[in-house]
């Protein structure tokens, strides 16, 4: 039985993840907004990356708008 890769764990996943942990829903944009007001240097690029990563990997739900 093959296992499921698991996504590597980075420095900036991590504080995505320990972010996300505080709850509620907001775009990707609010979460790099979040971030860099916690003084984090992470990209938006990284933000939807790793939003998309852990999506694909069900550990987060995610709907798409219009806008």
């Amino acid at each position: 039985m093959t296992e499921e890769p698991r996504t590597r764990m980075t420095k900036q996943r991590a504080a995505i993840v320990e972010v996300l942990a505080k709850g509620g829903f907001r775009s990707a944009q609010d979460w790099h907004d979040l971030l860099r007001h916690d003084g984090s240097p992470i990209g938006l690029a990284t933000v939807y990356g790793a939003l998309q990563a852990l999506a694909e990997s069900g550990e987060v739900d995610f709907v798409l708008t219009d806008t």
